[in-house]
């Protein structure tokens, strides 16, 4: 999960979750129906950020920064 300063490119952060849980992220990212893997990049909002810190512990200030989640076995 890279965290980027808003509005730039700079990247300020980037944590991995070792679970492999594509059920939990299927679950609270609204992807399309040609990437049922998760293969692409999603943008992370404060709902989402909310689910992955009661699963995971993991809350980052998504006014902040942009947050994006790629999911890969």
């Amino acid at each position: 999960m890279p965290l980027y300063e808003k509005e730039g490119e700079d990247l300020v952060n980037k944590f991995e979750f070792l679970c492999d849980d594509l059920e939990f992220f299927r679950s609270i990212l609204d992807y399309p129906k040609d990437d049922p893997l998760l293969y692409d990049v999603y943008q992370i909002n404060a709902d989402q950020n909310l689910k992955i810190f009661e699963r995971f512990g993991v809350m980052v200030d998504v006014d902040k920064y942009d947050c994006f989640v790629d999911y890969y076995e």
